[in-house]
């Protein structure tokens, strides 16, 4: 929830505790899931693709612990601006931290982290900026952007990679040299409506969403989603997923505002 035990008078003090904690919490994900991967009982590719689940939504639920003034978008940012700083020294070998190599590559390689990973991340601190859930102006004009982008970037491309790999069979397909699977695209579509209503479904307790009103467009934007993340070129669907998610978010509110009466931008 919108929270400051500090009162309005030490908001910015609270923030930044806030960033703290929630720097904290995404920290845990990726160091519990490296000693898991180091530990042999998972391989690479499934580790790399639990933090790629998970970062985001604790990221998101994360947000519940600012106080929602005007810089707390800014302050939450600093969470995933530090994880490009970070996989930006350990790829270029400025920072040697075996845990963040072995979950978030798959060969073991640091400069991996200059991939995906950094896209990952990057995008993370975008979509804070312009669609952190409160609005400036108030929270009783709150955006479910985030939620579905985080949901389908996150739970529908990490299910489709881990399921594609181990269902989907010798048949691939794809360009620019990406290996998708039916199987996974299915998996992408799932991943992509269940994180995102889940995600939804936990901020509504706040901010008064109608889970049901919800239904139609996160069902269409988790079907563009599957069909963007299937054309995409490979390592570039962390750009292009919600890049298309938001081209189509924007043109369901300004052409069909009954499907999308959400705020277009939050800050």
């Amino acid at each position: 929830m919108i929270f400051n035990p500090l009162g309005s008078d030490l908001q910015i003090l609270w923030d930044f505790i806030a960033t703290f904690l929630s720097f904290l919490l995404v920290l845990i994900v990726v160091q519990i899931n490296g000693a898991i991967q180091k530990s042999g009982k998972l391989s690479a590719d499934i580790t790399r693709k639990i933090v790629h689940i998970f970062a985001a939504p604790v990221y998101l639920v994360s947000w519940m612990l600012f106080s929602g003034g005007s810089l707390s978008r800014f302050f939450a940012m600093i969470v995933p601006l530090l994880f490009v700083i970070l996989f930006v020294s350990i790829g270029t070998g400025k920072v040697v931290n075996e845990a963040f190599v072995g979950s978030m590559s798959r060969s073991g390689n640091p400069r991996e982290l200059l991939g995906g990973t950094l896209y990952y991340a990057l995008m993370l601190v975008i979509v804070t900026v312009l669609w952190f859930y409160v609005p400036s102006d108030a929270l009783g004009n709150p955006t479910p952007i985030a939620f579905i982008v985080f949901g389908c970037v996150a739970g529908g491309d990490g299910l489709a990679d881990v399921i594609g790999r181990k269902y989907g069979g010798e048949k691939k397909f794809g360009i620019g040299g990406a290996e998708r699977t039916v199987i996974g695209s299915i998996a992408m579509f799932i991943g992509s409506f269940l994180f995102s209503f889940l995600l939804i479904a936990i901020f509504s307790l706040e901010v008064g969403f109608s889970i049901t009103l919800m239904i139609l467009p996160v069902l269409i934007l988790s079907i563009v989603a599957t069909i963007t993340e299937a054309l995409s070129p490979k390592g570039l669907d962390n750009w292009t997923v919600p890049i298309v998610l938001v081209i189509v978010i924007v043109i369901m509110g300004l052409f069909l505002p009954t499907l999308w009466p959400y705020p277009l931008l939050t800050i």
